[in-house]
């Protein structure tokens, strides 16, 4: 395999629990050779003090991994009079007041700049009650955080989630098309696409331009009309129809690893690493 033209994979340390050393380790025993980080420590990555930053740092250097990105929680937030659903924002504040966003906008740049992480995770605003819900195309802090970003040589990069309200594949083409020039990228969550109806072969071509960055979690339907998540290629997320054409489109890709399996999370990140060793038409390093 020519590694210089290969994908790659990542794990998140903190899928495995608050101490990082277990992911780290885990990474290098599946030969995964980059870090996502997420929380730490029990605690929001953009809350840590910059010395356990430094010190996350340095163990994933010690064993030889760079951090990838950097999955923070901008823009998965609401106006403090809004009422979020339920909401997984690891330790962070889903209710944010204007005048402090810009304040975690710089922080998370900050984050990034310790850790080493190119790659840094947006969100498109919490979907709450009519009226209190927010546009995240003309929001002019995300024209402020691009150029901050830009700045500092770190790239921002749209998910597509559920439960913001940018989730559909027209709205993420709409929001792409009018900042893609600005430096915005997708964060693109094939099992998020799945969920609202879209993970088709024509809109991942779409999508597939504007792509930078893979989520990979796998989940079966439930009886109750619930879902359990499973290993990357066992579930019903359509990852052999997905991966050929974003591999076509973008053959140098970041896949990372997000098995949410609580009860076995190793098994489960090792089964979707060896998932996805064999599924990328380009192969995996």
């Amino acid at each position: 395999m020519n590694t210089r033209t290969a994908s790659t994979l990542v794990l998140n340390p903190d899928e495995l629990g608050p101490d990082p050393v277990a992911g780290m380790d885990l990474a290098v025993k599946l030969g995964i050779g980059r870090l996502e980080i997420r929380s730490a420590e029990g605690a929001n990555a953009l809350t840590l003090a910059d010395e356990r930053l430094r010190h996350i740092r340095a163990l994933s250097d010690e064993r030889g991994l760079a951090v990838a990105s950097l999955a923070s929680p901008l823009w998965k937030w609401c106006r403090p009079e809004a009422t979020p659903g339920r909401v997984d924002s690891f330790g962070f504040p889903t209710r944010v007041a204007s005048g402090e966003r810009l304040g975690w906008v710089e922080r998370a740049i900050e984050v990034a700049s310790l850790l080493g992480a190119p790659i840094v995770r947006v969100f498109s605003h919490l979907r709450v009650e009519e009226g209190l819900t927010e546009s995240f195309a003309g929001d002019p802090l995300l024209a402020r955080a691009l150029d901050l970003a830009n700045r500092a040589g770190v790239r921002l990069l749209l998910e597509n989630e559920p439960v913001c309200t940018v989730a559909h594949a027209e709205g993420l083409l709409e929001v792409l098309e009018r900042y893609h020039g600005q430096g915005l990228g997708l964060w693109l969550d094939v099992a998020n696409l799945h969920e609202v109806g879209q993970a088709t072969g024509d809109v991942v071509k779409a999508l597939a331009p504007y792509v930078g960055y893979v989520h990979v979690k796998d989940y079966r339907p439930t009886g109750d009309g619930g879902r359990v998540f499973c290993p990357a290629g066992t579930g019903v997320v359509p990852y052999c129809e997905v991966l050929p054409l974003l591999h076509a489109a973008q053959p140098v890709l970041p896949y990372a690893l997000e098995t949410h399996v609580r009860d076995v999370p190793a098994e489960a990140l090792a089964a979707g690493a060896e998932f996805l060793r064999a599924a990328l038409p380009g192969g995996v390093r």
